[in-house]
C-alpha cells in the first residue's frame, strides 16, 4: 500500500502561487480589454496598488501567526525543561536517599 505523505510547505507556496497566478490574470485581462492607453495604464496601477496592499496584508498576518507560534513553542521547551529538571531532581534525590540507606544498613 502506498504512503501518504504531506507537504506542509505547500501551503506557503500554494498562497503565493495564487497571488502570482491571480496578478498575471487580471494584467492579462487589462491588456486585452478594449480600452484607451492611459485608462489601461490606470487599471493597471489600481490593480497592482490592490494585489501590493493584499501582500502586504498577508505578509503580516504570517509574520503575526509565526511570532505566536513561536511564543508558543518557546513556552513548551521551556515547561519541557521545567519538567526534565524536575524529573532529574528527582531522581538524584532518589538515588541518595537510595544510597544513604544502603550504607545505613552496611553499618
Amino acid at each position: 500500500m502506498p504512503e501518504k505523505t504531506t507537504n506542509t510547505g505547500s501551503k506557503g507556496g500554494l498562497l503565493k502561487g495564487a497571488i502570482i497566478g491571480g496578478a498575471v490574470g487580471a494584467a492579462a485581462g487589462l491588456l486585452f480589454a478594449p480600452k484607451a492607453g492611459h485608462k489601461l495604464r490606470e487599471d493597471l496601477k489600481n490593480r497592482y496598488s490592490d494585489v501590493h496592499q493584499r501582500t502586504k496584508e498577508v505578509v503580516s498576518d504570517v509574520a503575526s501567526k509565526t511570532q505566536g507560534m513561536v511564543k508558543q513553542v518557546g513556552q513548551q521547551a521551556t515547561d519541557i525543561a521545567d519538567k526534565t529538571r524536575s524529573a532529574v531532581s528527582a531522581a538524584k534525590e532518589e538515588a541518595q536517599s537510595w544510597k544513604n540507606h544502603n550504607e545505613e544498613q552496611n553499618l
